[in-house]
């Protein structure tokens, strides 16, 4: 069974910030962070996944608490925060902002009872499912679905289904679902996903992507950090990560992995 995903992000700027766009009552990712000198922003094909990030608006947020609850991320940390929160779940497998970010252009795209996702046990939860009023109850490491309410398919239950999403599918299910990308061919909506254990991993979302003078790609990396907080613009520690907020693919694999290896994915999106 074909499964759908969906990302989207938003940013609060904390460097490059671009005066017309504050003036303007409005941040985005292109309006904001520019491309270094003599570098230019990838092609995309309008209406997608990937030119929809670069629309993302951005909020203001000088601090950002990691999902540990304890650790500030600063400004050497990030270049910008969005406002794609986590979801309030016991079991949190770090990819809360993605699955909001896949869910939100999956709605907004019209796909209806078609939005379905894949699990890291297997399953394929279905959102047909979720607005007839199925519910999952977990036995034996597997999910059974029974009718429990009267069927629902309003946007604020389909948060709740994606709630659902958000604990059940982390990096497991990504690496399955999805297809490995060349090095040379990494672009805007790709991710790059680290495994540690089972239960802990790392995701990378690649916002944006520009092309240098001699071919060299940079990227601006998205992540929502494990367990999850809200979802961020990463900053590399320039120049031994990247140039200004955008960072080299080796400096991105390192940025999420730590040292462990990393996979570069890709999630088609049914139209």
């Amino acid at each position: 069974m074909k499964t759908l995903f969906r990302f989207a992000i938003l940013l609060s700027v904390v460097s490059s910030v671009s005066i017309r766009a504050m003036a303007a009552g409005k941040m985005t990712v292109v309006t904001t962070i520019q491309p270094p000198p003599n570098y230019n922003r990838v092609k995309v094909t309008p209406g997608t996944f990937a030119a929809s990030l670069r629309d993302l608006e951005l909020v203001n947020q000088p601090e950002l608490l990691a999902g540990d609850g304890k650790t500030i991320l600063c400004k050497e940390d990030k270049v910008a925060v969005t406002a794609i929160t986590p979801f309030d779940n016991k079991h949190d497998t770090g990819v809360d902002g993605i699955v909001k970010l896949w869910g939100e252009y999956l709605w907004n795209s019209k796909h209806g009872t078609g939005i379905s996702f894949p699990l890291d046990n297997g399953q394929i939860a279905l959102w047909k499912d979720w607005r007839d009023g199925l519910r999952p109850k977990e036995k034996g490491g597997k999910f059974i679905f029974t009718q429990v309410t009267t069927p629902s398919g309003g946007y604020p239950e389909y948060m709740r289904y994606l709630s659902f999403v958000g604990e059940a599918m982390g990096a497991l299910a990504l690496r399955r679902e999805s297809t490995i990308v060349l090095d040379d061919s990494l672009t805007v909506g790709d991710l790059i996903v680290a495994v540690k254990r089972d239960e802990e991993n790392s995701v990378g979302l690649i916002i944006d992507a520009c092309k240098g003078p001699r071919g060299e790609k940079l990227f601006l990396l998205g992540t929502c950090g494990a367990p999850s907080t809200t979802l961020y613009v990463m900053k590399p520690y320039s120049p031994v990560q990247g140039l200004n907020e955008w960072y080299s693919l080796e400096g991105a694999r390192w940025a999420i992995g730590q040292g462990v290896r990393t996979d570069l994915r890709r999630v088609t999106l049914s139209k």
